[in-house]
């Protein structure tokens, strides 16, 4: 039956109205609605907690990103560490909800007796000993973790071998890796030897980062005008998932990078590559159109040619000679920092780590950023994309071709190019631009 006050209106246009009879109807409806807001708690109590259950369950050892599972000596201690304070708080959360429950039921009221229990207030002794027992388990978590930060901080250990040196810039929003030692600069990808202590200097360009490999190390702040330092090691070959953890603005999300842990020759070799130049392209092939294509479209601001020797400082110095141009006219500077895309073919993932690399990513990127990783400063600058539709203003042949070139872009036969690198000069650099734009 419907008890609802509708029903009991009902009754009295009936003329069988009693003021007894609305009272009834209107408890039993207030009961009905009561039960089914139950109901509904019950039901989300329940969704809540399942919900909650397969967040937790996400949270395993083999998920790309976890803090768990992890593949270095700083992650471990930092999830040691973790695992350590985690047990500290089980154990004071049981005993502090477990007093609580006690008290209230040991201590609720009685319906034969309106007397207090004992008050502890003014009791000395029971508050400075509750005083007390916080401060020493604070003093036990802080010994462990001062100690993790300080040798973390201290740099990287020199007794656990050669100390390789990277220089991380984070842009908005893709990495850039610098090796000074073997004079190599890449981006997105970054290649290092197993069980070899890594030194990082964590530099930014822009606005704040934050360097992450959840299963190595991290996080460190990239702070502009001020670096900072951290040391990590991989204890086992593979490709480790690396992300900006501070946000940075609308693509901060699809800020991504890839660790690439190799042996030690594989690594060396992987070195040597970047200073072997790639094979010229045969005449009338597509990576031939699409090399003349490039270098009268992207050469602005991207350098496919960074194996000479000069190159590396070259490289630096057209890197700061974009940024320049760019911070000097935000809004319609042509020219901006980019990522260096010397060997681009070896790499595996397109878009700042967050699609696979291949020819059909590649097209779409080219055509329209946007597709793959909203605010790119390419398209947002870049003049081939100065159109209606914000579209790359080239033929479906021609980006076909560009893409067909940068993956071809690989250590080749020969000995290392020689061929001086003309994005080191920055007059050469903006004189080459403004023709572009003719």
């Amino acid at each position: 039956m419907l008890y609802s006050p509708i029903f009991a209106v009902g009754i009295c246009l009936s003329g069988n109205c009693h003021n007894l009879t609305i009272q009834r109807f209107t408890y039993r409806y207030q009961m009905h609605r009561i039960s089914k807001l139950s109901f509904s708690f019950r039901t989300a109590l329940l969704l809540i907690v399942s919900v909650a259950a397969g967040l937790l369950a996400a949270c395993t050892p083999e998920n790309n990103q976890s803090t768990f599972g992890t593949a270095g000596p700083v992650a471990s201690d930092q999830a040691d560490l973790f695992i350590f304070i985690f047990w500290i708080a089980a154990v004071v959360f049981i005993l502090v909800e477990g007093a609580i429950i006690y008290a209230a039921i040991r201590y609720r009221r009685r319906s034969n007796s309106d007397k207090l229990p004992y008050q502890t207030h003014g009791n000395d002794k029971l508050e400075i000993t509750w005083t007390i027992i916080p401060v020493l388990i604070l003093l036990v978590i802080a010994i462990p973790t001062l100690t993790d930060i300080w040798e973390q901080q201290n740099g990287a250990p020199t007794d656990r071998g050669e100390v390789l040196n990277v220089e991380a810039i984070g842009h908005q929003w893709w990495f850039e890796f610098r090796y000074p030692d073997h004079e190599v600069i890449t981006a997105n990808e970054l290649h290092i030897p197993v069980n070899r202590p890594v030194g990082f200097k964590l530099e930014s360009q822009d606005v704040i980062h934050s360097f992450w490999v959840p299963k190595i190390a991290g996080k460190v702040d990239m702070v502009p005008l001020n670096d900072n330092y951290l040391w990590m090691m991989a204890d086992e070959v593979g490709e480790y998932y690396g992300a900006c953890a501070e946000f940075c603005g609308i693509a901060h999300a699809h800020m991504r990078f890839r660790v690439i842990a190799h042996t030690e020759e594989d690594f060396n070799a992987w070195i040597a590559g970047m200073h072997t130049a790639s094979d010229p392209p045969t005449v009338g092939s597509a990576e031939a159109s699409g090399k003349s294509l490039f270098a009268g479209n992207c050469s602005s601001c991207h350098t496919t040619n960074s194996t000479a020797p000069g190159s590396y400082a070259q490289e630096i110095s057209s890197q700061q000679a974009r940024w320049n141009a760019w911070v000097s006219d935000i809004e319609k500077s042509a020219i901006v920092s980019a990522p260096n895309l010397t060997h681009f073919g070896t790499r595996t993932t397109l878009g700042s780590g967050i699609k696979d690399l291949n020819h059909q990513s590649l097209v779409e990127w080219i055509t329209d950023p946007s597709t793959i990783k909203i605010g790119t400063r390419m398209q947002d600058h870049a003049a081939i994309y100065d159109t209606a539709d914000g579209k790359a203003k080239l033929t479906d042949a021609e980006i076909s071709d560009i893409a067909t070139y940068l993956l071809s872009l690989k250590p080749g036969s020969g000995p290392t190019d020689q061929t001086m690198n003309m994005h080191g000069d920055k007059d050469a650099l903006i004189t080459h631009h403004l023709k572009t734009l003719k």
